[in-house]
């Protein structure tokens, strides 16, 4: 039964998201918004060149699609990895659009294991953070993607898992094929 009264700013994201799908509750979808624009503005910003206005496209975009298609997230369970979801497959139509589809399939990491460093490193934290700009930038689109949603966005892998539609095996896998090949790239910025 959906309550009547409400604490919007402490309820979880799901009960807002069932007020939003039964009752197309306007003060559950902002707080939600309030809750999670920034992140995806973010998101969008840095998975798509630094173009802001396309970034705040996309953020529109995807509060559109949420107010619309409520019901799609009865399903899912958890609102943060259904959000991501469809932020993750606006971001895969932008790359087809702008012709990066066969450069994306071509591109896709292997999993083959790399052979695993386990020496302490020692780094200056200005030059790591800027030779990691730099690896990341080599990173193809699902790579970086994959980056962004485990270390940036801290999701767990089977929440990534359920935003790329792969399954945990192979997001562990990939993680660790990135971390390892990032590992040994950064490896030169010992003091």
């Amino acid at each position: 039964m959906l309550s009547l009264f409400v604490h919007y700013k402490s309820a979880p994201d799901e009960q807002l998201m069932e007020r939003v799908r039964l009752v197309s509750d306007e003060k559950a979808f902002n707080e939600l918004y309030r809750r999670y624009a920034r992140l995806l503005q973010g998101f969008f910003f840095r998975r798509l060149g630094g173009d802001e206005q396309l970034a705040a496209d996309l953020l529109q975009d995807t509060f559109l699609r949420v107010w619309q298609s409520p019901a799609s997230n009865s399903d899912s369970g958890l609102f943060r990895t259904w959000l991501f979801t469809i932020a993750y497959n606006l971001c895969k139509n932008i790359y087809r659009s702008n012709e990066h589809e066969q450069a994306y399939l071509e591109s896709l990491p292997t999993d083959e294991p790399i052979e695993e460093d386990t020496t302490p490193v020692q780094l200056d934290k200005a030059a790591f953070d800027q030779a990691l700009q730099q690896e990341l930038a080599r990173l193809n689109e699902t790579q970086q993607m994959l980056f962004e949603l485990r270390f940036t966005q801290e999701m767990t892998v089977p929440e990534i898992a359920a935003i790329i539609g792969i399954p945990e095996g192979t997001v562990k896998s990939r993680l660790h094929t990135l971390t390892n090949y990032l590992r040994l790239k950064l490896k030169d910025n010992e003091e």
